[in-house]
């Protein structure tokens, strides 16, 4: 039964790890978007 209670708690730490990882990708591809886009506002606005 331990090894069974030990299996069942590496699993959730491991959804746990790969839902925190996806979360983080979105988080850093919308602050990407949002400096790309001040980027090309910047450019526009010194033309």
């Amino acid at each position: 039964m331990k090894e069974y209670q030990d299996l069942i708690g590496k699993i959730i730490i491991a959804a746990a790890i790969i839902i925190a990882a996806v979360i983080i990708a979105g988080a850093i591809e919308s602050a990407g978007v949002n400096i790309h886009q001040g980027l090309a506002y910047a450019g526009e606005m010194l033309r």
